[in-house]
């Protein structure tokens, strides 16, 4: 009966090695990972569980786990996958049911994971990054060695709240997007870019501008109506989310208030509803044709073992200037 141990023998590597290999642990270079592999062929050391694990490793199957799709980011990773020879599953979830929707996993055919815009608590995805590929898209958890394709969020929302000072606005606040009970990273990067713009051009930070929204129009009204009974009101207003901006907008117009003119709003994503908005919205476009492409491209080379150690991929965004904040032209 063939043991680990031949295995080690005929790749030229340790127990503890092979071990990593077929437990899909991908602290393992390309060389020798692949020189496991045949050994394994060549012992047909095929247990169950190993079984599992080789089917895995070689498979061109990719889960996409969304809480909604994202066309372009989507058409994204289909294009690179349908490139390369992989197939795509997509699979719909609640914005923190990850671990969930991942279950079925366990006959070791999906060679990889793409999250796209999930929410996980740290040890939640330290556990599946040890059993698989994973690649995390848009949203994300700051955990060591982990694989990233975004936006900078902090950067972006640095240059929109930049672009509101040189206008000459002076008293700014920030509604928050803490979604599903939580605080995502992607927003509080966005408040970071904001505080550090505030700090770098002189101007004071006021914690009780800070107001808290979702993903909702409702937020953004509920944000308003409480500056509106303020005593020294904003003069901008910096929204994690462009639904939410909407709701500020339009509700700061509803009480007589000029829109940019006493006081302007932006938005982040770029959504429908930012260039239908009266006035528009000036927010942030996010590239997500480029980012699904880029999502898919990393999560191959980590499957094929080509890279083992975690990467942030950053790409370019767009801060589109629109009437919220420079008036009707």
């Amino acid at each position: 009966m063939v043991k680990i141990e031949d295995v080690a023998a005929l790749a030229g590597v340790s127990v503890a090695t092979v071990s990593r290999v077929l437990n899909n642990n991908y602290m393992v270079s390309k060389e020798k990972r692949e020189k496991v592999l045949e050994a394994v062929k060549a012992l047909n050391y095929q247990p169950n569980a190993l079984g599992r694990n080789l089917r895995r490793a070689e498979s061109k199957m990719v889960l996409v786990v969304c809480t909604a799709v994202i066309d372009e980011a989507m058409r994204g990773i289909q294009d690179v996958a349908k490139d390369l020879g992989y197939d795509v599953i997509l699979s719909y979830s609640d914005r923190t049911g990850g671990m969930n929707s991942i279950k079925f996993l366990e006959n070791g055919l999906v060679g990889g994971v793409i999250f796209l815009n999930m929410l996980f608590k740290d040890e939640e995805l330290i556990n599946i990054s040890k059993q698989y590929p994973v690649v995390q898209c848009g949203e994300y958890v700051d955990i060591p060695n982990s694989y990233l394709v975004a936006v900078n969020d902090g950067k972006a929302t640095y240059d929109m709240t930049k672009h509101v000072i040189e206008l000459g606005k002076k008293r700014i606040a920030f509604v928050a997007c803490e979604g599903y009970g939580e605080n995502p990273h992607f927003s509080r990067d966005r408040e970071r870019g904001y505080k550090l713009a505030l700090a770098d051009f002189g101007l004071p930070h006021y914690p009780e501008l800070r107001r808290s929204g979702d993903f909702s129009i409702e937020s953004g009204i509920a944000a308003a109506k409480e500056y509106l009974k303020m005593d020294h009101k904003p003069d901008a207003v910096i929204c994690a989310q462009d639904n939410i901006a909407f709701g500020c907008l339009n509700t700061f117009k509803n009480a007589g208030l000029s829109v940019p003119g006493d006081i302007a709003v932006t938005g982040f994503d770029n959504i429908e509803i930012s260039e239908v908005s009266d006035p528009s919205i000036t927010t942030i476009a996010q590239p997500f044709y480029e980012i699904g492409r880029e999502t898919m491209k990393m999560l191959v080379s980590l499957m094929k073992g080509e890279i083992s150690v975690g990467r942030h991929l950053f790409i370019d965004y767009q801060l589109i200037v629109r009437g919220s904040t420079v008036g009707k032209k």
